[in-house]
C-alpha cells in the first residue's frame, strides 16, 4: 500500500491505494496540473476530475463500439 497525499485549500488529505493504482493516481494528478507538494486550488482537483471522466466515458465508448463490430460478425 502506497499514500496519495494532496493539499488542497490549506487542507491535507492522505489516503492508502493499493501500490499500482497509488502510482496511477499520483501520476494522473500530476498529468492535470495538480502539485502533489503544494497547495492546490479546487479548481485544479476539478479539473483533474473531470478529464478522468472525459476519459472514462470514452473508454464506454469505445467498448460499446466494439461490441457492436463483434455482433455484426
Amino acid at each position: 500500500m502506497k499514500n496519495v497525499a494532496l493539499t488542497v485549500s490549506g487542507n491535507r488529505y492522505e489516503i492508502k491505494l493499493e501500490d499500482s493504482f497509488a502510482d496511477f493516481v499520483n501520476k494522473d494528478l500530476e498529468e492535470a496540473g495538480v502539485n502533489l507538494h503544494q497547495d492546490n486550488k479546487p479548481d485544479k482537483l476539478l479539473k483533474a476530475y473531470l478529464r478522468l471522466a472525459k476519459q472514462a466515458t470514452n473508454y464506454e465508448d469505445e467498448i460499446e463500439l466494439l461490441i457492436e463490430t463483434l455482433d455484426g460478425l
